[in-house]
């Protein structure tokens, strides 16, 4: 009973390591790299995949951004305007 115990305590950490966490961060855009495809807000860059337009969004615009974290990567899953 032990073993398997520690078997699906071990699988359930080992699985849970590779799960990105949401995050959300808010503000205006203070730098932009559209070759590299990221964007800064205060002191987090966040990389934006193909699949997320930035059509629309220059640097001063308020947005909020939502985003994954893995390892030290933020990858963006949305990006919003934040009306004034």
């Amino acid at each position: 009973m032990k073993k398997v115990l520690a078997a699906l305590v071990g699988a359930t950490m080992v699985l849970s390591a590779g799960i990105a966490a949401a995050a959300e961060v808010k503000g205006a855009i203070k730098s932009m790299n559209m070759e590299a495809r990221t964007v800064t807000i205060d002191t987090t860059t966040v990389t934006f995949p193909q699949t997320v337009s930035l059509a629309g969004y220059i640097v001063g615009t308020a947005v909020t951004i939502t985003y994954t974290t893995a390892g030290t990567t933020n990858t963006a899953t949305a990006i919003a305007k934040v009306a004034k």
